[in-house]
């Protein structure tokens, strides 16, 4: 059972640093493995969570991540119920990079908002606000307040073919 519930958990963990780019929820690779690593981890039945503190690193062949923290919710049938990586976010992809103080994955809205100088790079591209909410399972993403879409010609399509790819 702990087995199958770490299974879960790092797959879900990594959904959240992938799923955050796009490009990612098209391509499906095969995984070879995961590794997560921190100071401490502590799994938490009575409570269903899952912690990994100091130093966090997600190494996984499609995306790496890094933070000071991860939480991960469990709903009441053991599945995730939503993630949260805090402290010096950093998740990237190629040339695809995300950061930000705090991102927060939500299964039931298929949702990651990140906030504390959020940033989103594709290439040179590049897309900032106070809080950057990321849809799933579509192609948007809402940007407030203080929005900023810095943009170079010919970037675009680069990263429209990199996605279909």
């Amino acid at each position: 059972m702990l087995k199958r519930n770490k299974l879960i958990v790092l797959s879900v963990m990594l959904a959240i640093c992938v799923l955050s780019f796009k490009a990612y929820a098209q391509e499906s690779p095969a995984v070879s493995k995961t590794v997560i690593t921190s100071d401490s981890l502590v799994f938490d039945y009575g409570r269903s969570t899952c912690i990994f503190d100091g130093s966090v690193v997600v190494d996984d062949p499609r995306v790496k991540m890094e933070c000071d923290k991860l939480y991960v919710f469990f709903d009441a049938t053991n599945n995730v119920d939503s993630i949260v990586a805090t402290g010096n976010v950093k998740v990237w992809q190629d040339d695809r990079r995300g950061v930000c103080e705090k991102a927060v994955y939500t299964e039931t809205t298929g949702t990651i908002v990140m906030t504390g100088k959020p940033r989103l790079q594709s290439g040179n591209n590049l897309v900032r606000g106070d809080k950057i909410k990321i849809f799933v399972n579509s192609e948007k993403v809402i940007s407030s307040p203080k929005a900023r879409l810095v943009v170079f010609p010919g970037e675009i399509e680069k990263a429209r073919k990199a996605t279909k790819d």
